[in-house]
Formats: structure tokens, sequence, C-alpha cells
């Protein structure tokens, strides 16, 4: 079964490339076109009276990046950075984003007949935040929809201060 929340060039049969990471022992899955690098925990700077999803910016070349936690964002359980924990930076148009990941699993293709679109039950994640869940083997990814989330975290923001 097919989701409505992908792309045209999704649906018409190409392979979707996702970088695969895991938060809280869940598998979630981002479009590999999204995605800039992947980088080190550095020192985060914090922001005051910023969301609690909103660990602060870090200066990547000279460039000023949010950095968000979707741990705190889904309701997931608090974790420690530890050695596996990356930061995700994603370009979404000209906005460049990024995340705290408890590790990076790998790249993965999927075809449209592996994806199947979110469940109709109330989840902790906004469901326009998921594009679908991918099927390959026994693994089970959440694709996660980076403009819904961006959206939704951007909104959070605005309601405080804009970065």
């Amino acid at each position: 079964m097919k989701p409505t929340s992908l792309t045209s060039t999704e649906q018409a049969g190409q392979l979707l490339q996702l970088v695969c990471f895991n938060l809280a022992d869940e598998e979630y899955g981002i479009d590999i076109n999204c995605v800039q690098e992947v980088i080190r925990v550095q020192r985060i700077t914090p922001i005051p009276q910023m969301p609690a999803s909103v660990l602060g910016v870090i200066n990547i070349r000279g460039n000023i990046v949010p950095v968000f936690d979707l741990r705190r964002q889904f309701g997931l359980p608090e974790k420690t950075f530890g050695e596996a924990t990356k930061i995700l930076v994603m370009r979404l148009g000209k906005i460049t984003l990024s995340i705290i990941v408890d590790r990076i699993l790998d790249n993965l293709k999927l075809e449209p007949a592996q994806i199947d679109p979110a469940p109709e039950v109330k989840l902790k994640i906004d469901k326009e935040c998921i594009n679908g869940l991918g099927q390959t083997g026994e693994r089970m990814i959440i694709i996660i929809n980076l403009a819904a989330i961006d959206r939704m975290l951007r909104k959070e923001i605005g309601a405080k201060r804009t970065l």
C-alpha cells in the first residue's frame, strides 16, 4: 500500500534512500537528499527561554545551526550523550538545522512497495511528522517528514524567539 504523503517521484516507483538512525531503541529514517552531514557531538551553546526540544546552537564552519532533541519532542525518555551519539545536519531549502541521534545505523533504499502509510492510531509523534513506515526484513523504520518537523519546531521556537 502506498502512503499518500510521499512525493510524486517516490510514488512513481523510484527508490527512497534514507539515512537511518536510532532514538530510544526505535529506528527512524530521513530522506538522504536532506542530509548535509553527520558530525560528532560538539559544544552546544544554550539559548535562554527556548523550548525544551531546542538544545541550543552549534557553529559549523561559520554557520550558526540550531540543534533539536527529537527525543524530547517525541516524548521519548532522556539519555545522556555517548560515544555513538551524533548530530545529523540537514538542509531543507535554505534552512539548515540539526538533530541529536543516539546512533547512525546505515543508509537504506526502499521500494514504494516496502513503505506503508503511518498507522491510524494515536501516536506520541504528530501523524503529519511521519511519511510512512518502511519495512525490510525484520526492520521497521519510521520515515520522518522533515518539512513537517521543521514547521513544528520553528512554530514552537517562533512562539518564544527566532534563532
